[in-house]
């Protein structure tokens, strides 16, 4: 199978939001600024999906620490979309190759 996408390099931020949403996690833009460091993970999904993934998302009530109830977004991959993607070679050594980086640094 042809992806028709672009896959990042693992040492970018777009290539650590990617990885983790292959692994089926479900992400929102405050944990990303926490775990990755970055203050433009809603760009970088937005690069993502003009790369050609197929990243959805949903809003979900939060709290916020003034105990305020808001909406923010969660983004994640479809368990279906991830198993067909997985069948390409190009991203299961993607994925190695992440893993192997992102241990490391846990």
């Amino acid at each position: 199978m042809k992806l028709g996408i672009l896959i990042p390099s693992v040492t970018t931020h777009k290539g650590a939001i990617l990885a983790r949403l292959l692994h089926g996690e479900k992400l929102r833009n405050k944990k990303l600024f926490h775990d990755i460091d970055s203050c433009a993970s809603g760009a970088r999904i937005s690069e993502l999906r003009s790369d050609g993934w197929k990243i959805d998302d949903k809003f979900v009530h939060a709290v916020t620490k003034e105990k305020k109830e808001v909406q923010v977004k969660e983004y994640f991959i479809s368990r279906s979309n991830i198993i067909e993607y997985l069948k390409n070679q190009n991203l299961q050594d993607f994925l190695a190759l992440a893993e192997r980086k992102y241990k490391k640094a846990s």
